[in-house]
């Protein structure tokens, strides 16, 4: 059985090492694809700045994102009922009734939200491009949203994203009911003061807010104010999360929309030579170790470039790993 081409690039080893593996062989920067003869020159699609019209982009689409990140997880604590927290102390098990309504909720999130949003992030990123590409053939060049390409990535992306949200929370929370419904039991009404403010977070997250509460406790502090602190820095969590999930989603879709236009425009033959790609990352102080080494390196058209995660081990275009800021250039390779 033919086994289906991961969309990510996932499955298609990159010519460049990893930054963040040594071990896999020797980084000599910079790389160029092989067999490019000396007497071509790389001539520039990207007219415009792409990484500003990233960052723009970025900039105007994530706070929607976030208020429906918000929405669903106060929806999901306003959902906790007294009988599912007693249940749960009895059960020493999450109710059913919970990972049936999250199933839910992060389905009808990434299904009738973040796919629009996605689509609108490719749709966008082609137009830039495509002005770039109808400059630089001369002629126009319309960008098609959709085919087999664009459905793959959604489709794949879906199922994996519902699939993390989910299993992100149940781990939380299975965490918390493990600690105050085995370990040191609660009452059902402390056990829903204590998960409220989780629901949300990952499992690591959601560690580091217990830890917290349990220090606050130890130093004497009253209920009431442990409670507040508590509240203050699981939200401050939230807010990282739910940005990490927008930038990470809308760059992914950004990046694989302008990666769409090119690979359209270049079987249209719009191009009078090869296609190559150059990492371009955001050139500040907070680019990170994996990135960093990777600016400027070149690859070809259906080539990858290295992964910092295991979760994205190769990829055609960034981000190589959450929040990250890179784009590509697209470059034209003949003679001048």
């Amino acid at each position: 059985m033919k086994v289906k081409a991961d969309p990510y690039g996932r499955d298609r080893p990159s010519p460049i090492p990893d930054p963040g593996a040594p071990g896999r062989g020797e980084y000599v920067p910079p790389y160029d694809p092989p067999g490019i003869p000396p007497y071509l020159r790389p001539i520039p699609v990207n007219t415009r700045d792409v990484l500003a019209e990233l960052r723009r982009y970025l900039n105007a689409r994530e706070p929607k994102m976030v208020r429906w990140l918000y929405s669903t997880w106060n929806a999901e604590r306003e959902a906790i009922k007294y009988q599912e927290l007693r249940n749960a102390i009895r059960d020493r098990e999450m109710p059913l009734e919970w990972l049936l309504q999250w199933q839910q909720d992060y389905s009808r999130f990434v299904i009738d939200v973040l796919g629009q949003e996605w689509l609108e992030a490719m749709q966008t990123a082609a137009q830039v491009l495509g002005n770039d590409i109808s400059e630089f053939a001369g002629r126009p060049f319309f960008f098609t949203p959709t085919g087999q390409r664009i459905d793959e990535w959604i489709q794949t992306r879906s199922a994996e994203l519902i699939t993390s949200l989910f299993a992100n929370q149940r781990e939380a929370i299975r965490l918390v009911i493990r600690q105050y419904a085995v370990v040191t039991p609660v009452s059902p009404d402390e056990l829903g003061r204590i998960i409220r403010p989780l629901i949300g977070l990952t499992a690591k997250q959601a560690n580091a807010v217990l830890r917290f509460m349990e220090a606050l406790r130890d130093e004497g502090l009253e209920a009431d104010k442990i409670m507040h602190q508590v509240g203050n820095y699981a939200g401050y969590l939230h807010r990282y999360r739910a940005l990490t999930i927008a930038r990470t989603e809308l760059a992914y879709a950004y990046n694989f929309g302008q990666l769409e236009a090119i690979r359209q425009a270049n079987a249209a033959g719009f191009f009078d030579g090869q296609v190559v790609k150059v990492w371009m990352t955001a050139h500040d102080e907070r680019v990170c170790p994996h990135c960093g080494p990777l600016d400027g390196m070149t690859v070809g058209l259906e080539e990858t470039y290295p992964g910092a995660t295991a979760a994205i081990p190769y990829t055609y275009v960034p981000p190589a790993h959450p929040r990250c800021r890179c784009t590509v250039g697209y470059r034209v390779l003949r003679r001048e």
